[in-house]
C-alpha cells in the first residue's frame, strides 16, 4: 500500500514537475520516494510482535514439511521437556510432504506478561504417510493452538495441542 500510494503521489509530481519545470515538484517528488523508501526499510527491519510469531510459526511449518525434528525442536521453550518428548516421539513416526496453514489464523499476543506470551489458533492440512507404510500420503486436517512464549528475544512453542478441524469453524 505505502509503495502503491507512494509511487502515484511521486509519479504526479514528477509529470507536474516535467510539464512545467519548477524545481518545487522536484523537490517534492525526491522526498515521497525517500520517505516510502524509508518506510519500506523500517517495516522490513522492525517487526511486531505478532509478526514475528506468525513468521515463526511458518517457518515451523516448513520445517516439518522437510521432516527436520532438530529444526522443530529448537523451536520449543527451553522449559517444556514434557513437549519436546512429545514432539521428539511423534515427528520420527511420520513423513510428512506438506504443511498448509489456512487462513483462518488468529495470533493474539500479550506482551505485558512475564514471559511475554502468545496464543495462536488455526486450521492446518498436513499431508503425510506413516513410516510403517500403511498410510501414503494422506490428508490430515487438523485445527491446532499453539502456545509461544517469548525467550532471548524469540518466540519459543511452550505447548501445543490439535483437535477436531471443525473446531476452527466454529463461532466464539
Amino acid at each position: 500500500t505505502v509503495l502503491a500510494l507512494g509511487g502515484i503521489t511521486a509519479l504526479v509530481f514528477g509529470a507536474i514537475w516535467l510539464q512545467t519545470g519548477r524545481k518545487t515538484e522536484l523537490y517534492m517528488m525526491v522526498a515521497i520516494i525517500t520517505v516510502v523508501a524509508g518506510i519500506l526499510v523500517v517495516g522490513n527491519i522492525w517487526k511486531s510482535d505478532r509478526q514475528q510469531v506468525k513468521a515463526t510459526l511458518y517457518q515451523i511449518a516448513r520445517d516439518v514439511e522437510a521432516n527436520d525434528v532438530a529444526a522443530v525442536l529448537k523451536h520449543l521453550h527451553s522449559s517444556v521437556a514434557d513437549v519436546r518428548l512429545r514432539a521428539n516421539n511423534e515427528m520420527p513416526m511420520y513423513k510428512f510432504e506438506e504443511v498448509k496453514i489456512k487462513q483462518n489464523l488468529k495470533i493474539e499476543v500479550f506482551p505485558d506478561e512475564s514471559p511475554p506470551r502468545a496464543l495462536t489458533s488455526f486450521n492446518v492440512v498436513v499431508v503425510a504417510s506413516d513410516r510403517s507404510g500403511l498410510i501414503n500420503s494422506r490428508h490430515v486436517p487438523r485445527f491446532v493452538h499453539v502456545t509461544f512464549l517469548k525467550e532471548g528475544g524469540a518466540w519459543k512453542i511452550s505447548d501445543y495441542e490439535h483437535d477436531d478441524p471443525r473446531e476452527g469453524f466454529k463461532k466464539k
